[in-house]
């Protein structure tokens, strides 16, 4: 497998995943603003659609889109989650995907201040909404973090970096994920953490 990433873009997620599986992969870094790999390659030919995270497999040629590529490293768990569990799984994975992430899109795009004020109001009404499905419980899905877990965890390094208030109880989600050694491996080899 081959892993194209963007260092602390969401394709984190599928790289903490992976990390998590003891899938074998490589990784290939991806200036999204150039859209080259760091070989100098025109990543537009690798993945039409420009963005990560992209995954080339054995099983299906590349996979896109965080649905797909966050379920396809889910499987490659033991034991893989089915039944509820991989509902659950798809249901966060979509709520994440077209309510936070995309809620992000005014930030990162440099929107008007108004726009980016109003983005912050909205992504902090989704995380309040969040602790509320989350219902005291310390992961998204069962009792073990998922891929869904990592999705979220990304978005939340991102409500760092703009200044989004976070409620306490996604505070207290984000250390348990910092302290899971997939996340410390996947930020240090992404340059996001120092090793130590």
């Amino acid at each position: 497998m081959k892993l194209y990433y963007s260092p602390g873009a969401c394709s984190l997620a599928s790289h903490i995943a992976l990390i998590e599986a003891g899938a074998d992969y490589d990784k290939v870094k991806v200036d999204l603003k150039q859209h080259e790999t760091e070989a100098g390659e025109d990543f537009y030919a690798i993945n039409p659609r420009g963005y990560v995270p992209a995954i080339a497999t054995d099983d299906f040629g590349l996979l896109t889109e965080n649905p797909a590529v966050l379920t396809y490293l889910s499987d490659l768990n033991e034991p893989a989650l089915a039944g509820e569990q991989r509902y659950r799984l798809l249901e966060w994975l979509g709520y994440i995907g077209t309510e936070i992430h995309s809620g992000y899109r005014p930030l990162f795009g440099g929107d008007s201040d108004d726009r980016q004020a109003k983005a912050k109001d909205s992504l902090t009404a989704k995380y309040r909404q969040v602790v509320a499905l989350m219902d005291g419980s310390d992961w998204l899905v069962g009792a073990a973090p998922c891929t869904a877990d990592n999705y979220l965890f990304v978005t939340l390094l991102w409500a760092d970096k703009f200044g989004i208030d976070l409620p306490d109880a996604l505070k207290a989600y984000k250390k348990r994920n910092l302290d899971r050694a997939a996340v410390a491996q996947a930020m240090r080899e992404e340059g996001l953490i120092e090793d130590g």
